[in-house]
């Protein structure tokens, strides 16, 4: 119920008491539709532009701030203790829907933009609403961390540079070990404390030439992926004694 009301939050972004404005639109787009993954990726940088067709209120200033969502998948986040010299596993939490991306820039810092307590601003809360386990909350900020440590959580105070009063634009970094599928961002804009406007737009992370095929046939028939790893092995294995026989 908890993940549901995130999507709902999220996705129809009551994020504040005001209502977006009908005369100020922005627009969004990126750099790369489809990051294209191969064996050699070590990671890339999506650049999201985005420009307010209204100018500013006289007196005031835009403020933009960026979420990126990656695609979603269970976690589970086990405790590990040490007993009788063994480390085993102790308590545990499950999150369903989990991002495997979410990151959040801001042109300002959000204390300053007046923000910080929106959940869907801060990773902890995000966690905190797909836990299933209620009596959990120690692993809230644990989640948080190694999702941060496998630079799949970020959070950019300075993320989103204004170009211009009116043009923005935000780096996103993918990094190498991104899981592929489709990936959301929207932006916000505010001015004078007020949500005024919102964007979105999609970019899509994919595995590409021989790497994809053998990802596919993973995914589609395991017992025949298993077989031809096996089969490999050993033909490597009886190559190698072959070629090094004294």
């Amino acid at each position: 119920m908890r993940t549901l009301i995130w999507m709902l939050v999220l996705g129809f972004i009551a994020l504040n008491p005001g209502r977006v404005s009908a005369e100020v639109e922005v627009v969004m787009t990126n750099s790369d539709p489809v990051v294209a993954v191969h064996s050699n990726f070590r990671g890339q940088a999506v650049t999201l532009f985005g420009t307010v067709e209204t100018p500013p209120p006289e007196g005031q200033s835009y403020s933009v701030v960026v979420v990126v969502q990656g695609p979603s998948s269970d976690w589970v986040v086990r405790e590990k203790t040490r007993q009788f010299g063994l480390v085993l596993n102790a308590q545990s939490a499950t999150y369903e829907r989990v991002p495997s991306y979410y990151g959040i820039f801001s042109s300002s810092p959000l204390e300053q933009l007046g923000l910080s307590g929106l959940s869907v601003f801060d990773p902890t809360a995000l966690a905190k609403s797909l836990r299933e386990d209620v009596f959990a909350p120690d692993f809230d900020g644990e989640l948080v961390r190694l999702m941060q440590a496998r630079g799949r959580f970020s959070v950019s105070d300075r993320g989103v540079v204004m170009l211009s009063s009116t043009a923005f634009s935000v780096r996103v970094p993918i990094a190498s070990n991104a899981t592929n599928g489709l990936y959301l961002a929207r932006a916000f804009v505010y001015a004078g404390g007020e949500r005024v406007a919102d964007s979105t737009t999609r970019f899509t992370v994919r595995t590409q030439g021989f790497e994809r095929y053998v990802a596919d046939v993973a995914r589609s028939n395991p017992p025949l992926y298993g077989l031809v790893t096996i089969l490999i092995a050993l033909g490597t294995g009886w190559l190698g004694g072959v070629l090094f026989r004294r």
